[in-house]
């Protein structure tokens, strides 16, 4: 049986697949929070919508009739600026276990009482609602269940913690740990010992730990003991912000001329805004920005925001968006997201009838906030939040802007509650948290060769408290830079390189459609799939299991030619499930075959006949030779009808216009491996999802091209680059994403 891995963020995953998995099948890997949404799951209810949040909790605001949070909530526009306020204190709570209630009673001097009580009316409108609703807000599960079914193919899960794991979190471990044995592997360090003492209950040291959790029993399983006290570390110092990005540019070109790789360099940002500074200077795109570019920067959006205060109502608003013209890539992106989102929010538009077209329209707005274009052909050297640096280690790092504005990040989940009683309910503190954000510095300089931090000194900017935090910066060079970092860029210098190349011969050994299409959509998706021998392990797929359904039904209806029979027998062989998810999607597409048959039934009644299945061919295109298997070969008189069975939505066949850009030369090759037997052949895909037969009409035209094709390709066999596809839409769904960093 498999293990499931799970990890803090993504970019964790990604680094965990290269480090362990490179040449290997893939595991199933989540975001611990990825996890907890898979897992979860409330009877009867769905998972309210972002935006309903805002709204619920307003109307809560309103209907409390708080003297003490009106200034708050004036208004709805202003309400969404000071949401968080309410969200996170909640959010903190219920990730800590912790009930209003417990508060109440440990608040002996009274001194937040009125708040308190305030807060927990409102929280009890705002659960009303959402029941009243049949929604569940996934930050306040208190009815919650777990689909252990799920988790059946798995016989273990094993999580990789970085920073601190939440009192829920922990509980949600422990209730599985009675089906699943739980691993966890954690790094304890002296800024997150205490945490994980009381979290875990036991008693800890420094080092690297393995524990196990089976019925909810905890036990240590091995340590390495390890004091970490960064010893790579060189402190700068400049006079203004200029001059810092200067002093990045000139450390990374020290680097880049000892013969560092651009990989193994990465730029951490405590405060992910200066990424404006960066990107001002990097004219020759050597940065990629992994955070990417913020939706509400783009001139579309700006341009939507101008155009939306002239709107008399939600539906004109929507007219602008949809007519508004795209003139750049940039366009076309930042418009496809906000139409996406903006289908999701016409869904709770009902929910708003009491708001003005100006806040609906700012609802939307505050929807996009946290949307991103990512960032399309950036260089080689990563640019990171802090955040995102959880579980990766970086060979060499500038971390700029490290001064106190910046470092300790300033949380707003202490404005209600102090010190003293977050520590007695269990609640992080402000140390904590300081000490959440030391641990993520700390690890990421001891697992680095270099470190450069960088802090600006004048009448406007300190640095960072952090420095005085000997268990890290004490053995520290502090250097005062000079001027000449500031006059970097008047030298007209700049970093130059290109994208990583891979040249090799290109072998096409024994060519498929499938095979042809991939090195036709991506050359370098080719070169790990079918040079290096990169696969995934093989998933239950419906499509298939539908293919084998057909064969095995047909093949007995040519000798007692019953068309119920033979649907009955497709149904009853596509019974073979493992679990409840695909029991449901055979399920599913039992549905589609019920028309699928209805169109079947009228296409024999024309006169077809099925004669074979699954017929293997091969053939030679321009000297390549080429395999394959046919799914079905009809028959009407002379005429023989080739068919592929598709279970896609929204199947297209390639229309004349678009042969210059055709991948996809199945059908094709079909054709041309029949012709030699049969003179009249016609070749289409059998839709399937729309129970119709779509023919290729253009064979001719098609089969030049797929010779023009063969002949470029066979040109370039001697010295081949494997390069990565120009756009970015085959990357989506790709199981190399994370090889070709374009997650």
């Amino acid at each position: 049986m498999a293990k499931l891995y799970l990890f803090s963020n993504t970019r964790a995953i990604k680094a965990f697949f290269e480090r362990d998995y490179l040449a290997s099948f893939l595991p199933d890997a989540q975001s611990i929070g990825e996890f907890l949404e898979f897992v979860l799951r409330v009877e009867g209810k769905s998972k309210i919508p972002a935006f309903l949040r805002h709204i619920y909790l307003y109307q809560s605001i309103q209907e409390s009739n708080s003297k003490e949070f009106s200034e708050f909530a004036k208004n709805f526009s202003q309400f969404l600026n000071n949401s968080d306020f309410f969200f996170k204190f909640y959010e903190e709570l219920c990730a800590g276990c912790v009930r209003l209630e417990m508060l109440e009673k440990l608040d002996v001097y009274a001194f937040y009482d009125d708040y308190l009580q305030v807060l927990k009316r409102i929280f009890e409108l705002y659960s009303k609602k959402l029941a009243e609703n049949h929604f569940f807000d996934q930050y306040f599960l208190e009815d919650y269940k777990i689909t252990f079914e799920i988790l059946g193919i798995y016989e273990s899960i094993e999580v990789y913690l970085e920073g601190f794991l939440s009192h829920f979190e922990m509980r949600i471990f422990q209730e599985i740990s009675f089906q699943k044995p739980i691993f966890l592997k954690v790094f304890i360090n002296p800024f997150n010992i205490e945490y994980y003492q009381k979290l875990f209950g036991i008693t800890l040291e420094n080092g690297k730990f393995t524990l196990k959790i089976e019925k909810q029993k905890l036990e240590i399983l091995s340590f390495e003991a390890k004091v970490e006290i960064p010893n790579n570390l060189k402190l700068l110092e400049f006079d203004s912000k200029i001059s810092e990005v200067g002093g990045i540019f000139t450390q990374i070109d020290l680097w880049l001329e000892s013969g560092v790789s651009p990989e193994e360099i990465c730029v951490v940002l405590p405060n992910e805004e200066f990424i404006k500074y960066l990107q001002l200077f990097d004219k020759a795109r050597n940065f990629n920005f992994a955070m990417g570019k913020k939706l509400q920067e783009t001139s579309f959006f700006k341009q939507l925001q101008n155009l939306a205060e002239s709107t008399q109502n939600f539906e004109e608003f929507e007219q602008f968006i949809i007519e508004m013209p795209e003139h750049t890539w940039e366009d076309k992106e930042a418009k496809k997201i906000i139409l996406q989102r903006l289908e999701y929010f016409s869904f709770g538009l009902k929910f708003l009838d009491s708001l003005q077209t100006r806040d609906k329209i700012y609802a939307f707005f505050t929807l996009l906030s946290k949307e991103t274009i990512d960032d399309v052909g950036g260089g080689r050297i990563s640019v990171v939040g802090i955040l995102e640096t959880r579980g990766i280690n970086f060979s060499y790092v500038i971390l700029p802007e490290f001064n106190q504005s910046n470092v300790p990040k300033v949380s707003q989940k202490d404005i209600f509650l102090n010190s003293i009683i977050r520590q007695k309910v269990g609640l992080p503190t402000r140390k904590d948290r300081e000490n959440l954000q030391k641990y993520y510095y700390a690890k990421l300089f001891a697992h680095s060769k270099e470190v450069s931090v960088m802090f600006v000194k004048n009448e406007e900017e300190e640095p960072s408290r952090f420095l005085l935090e000997e268990k890290i910066f004490k053995n520290a060079l502090v250097k005062k830079t000079s001027r000449k970092y500031g006059e970097y860029f008047l030298s007209g210098e700049l970093l130059s390189y290109k994208e990583k190349e891979i040249i090799a011969p290109l072998n096409f050994g024994v060519m498929s459609a499938t095979k042809l299409e991939c090195l036709l959509t991506c050359k370098r998706k080719y070169y790990y799939r079918y040079v290096l021998g990169y696969r995934e392990p093989k998933d239950f797929n419906v499509g298939t299991q539908i293919h084998k359904a057909l064969q095995m039904a047909y093949a007995n209806f040519a000798s007692h030619r019953d068309f119920k029979r033979l649907e009955q027998e497709t149904y009853e062989n596509l019974q073979v499930y493992e679990n409840k998810r695909e029991y449901f999607e055979l399920e599913v597409a039992k549905k589609y075959l019920q028309k699928f048959f209805y169109a079947e039934k009228k296409h024999l009644e024309e006169g077809w006949f099925p004669i074979e299945f699954e017929k293997e061919f091969s053939l030679e295109v321009c000297g390549i030779p080429f395999r394959g298997r046919i799914d079905r070969i009809d028959k009407k008189g002379k005429e023989v009808f080739v068919l592929d069975y598709k279970y896609k939505k929204n199947l297209k066949v390639g229309l004349q216009r678009s042969i210059d850009t055709l991948k996809d030369f199945q059908l094709i090759l079909y054709a041309l491996a029949l012709q030699e037997s049969c003179n009249e052949v016609r070749v289409g895909f059998y839709d399937i999802y729309e129970a119709s037969i779509k023919e290729e009409e253009i064979l001719q035209e098609k089969t030049q091209k797929l010779i023009e094709r063969l002949e470029e390709l066979k040109g370039l066999q001697k010295e081949f680059s494997y390069e990565l596809c120009e756009k970015r839409a085959p990357c989506n769904f790709c199981e190399f994403i994370y090889l070709c960093k374009r997650y």
